[in-house]
């Protein structure tokens, strides 16, 4: 058994930080048996923004919890753990692109009023 969670979140941020194809393609390789009966895993790696990384993200936890209540081996209840730190993280850094994007407005904001524009 894999952490084919963990792939696809590594996978997903690969991307959404540019990183080169060969530093991905370990992901792609353990996730490519499983992604057809697996779409919440599909969803994960192929997310695009930190909202649909974070809501996949999710999702995909669920699924893990599903499991690790059936199965009752300890493998899943750590996976799933794991899984539910790394969310934790994500909402973070969610969290602080959003701060960021409003502190660029407030910005703007106080360079308008440090340096109104001239009407010509």
């Amino acid at each position: 058994m894999a952490c084919h969670e963990l792939s696809a979140l590594r996978l997903a941020l690969g991307e959404l930080l540019e990183k080169e194809t060969h530093d991905l393609e370990h992901e792609r390789e353990e996730l490519r048996p499983v992604l057809d009966g697996r779409p919440e895993l599909r969803r994960l790696a192929g997310a695009r923004t930190l909202p649909g990384l974070r809501q996949a993200l999710e999702e995909a936890l669920l699924r893990l919890e599903e499991a690790a209540q059936k199965e009752e081996d300890p493998y899943y209840r750590g996976l799933a753990l794991a899984t539910e730190a790394m969310l934790g993280r994500v909402k973070a850094l969610e969290g602080e692109a959003e701060r960021l994007f409003q502190d660029l407005d407030t910005l703007h904001r106080r360079l308008h009023h440090l340096f109104p524009r001239r009407r010509a």
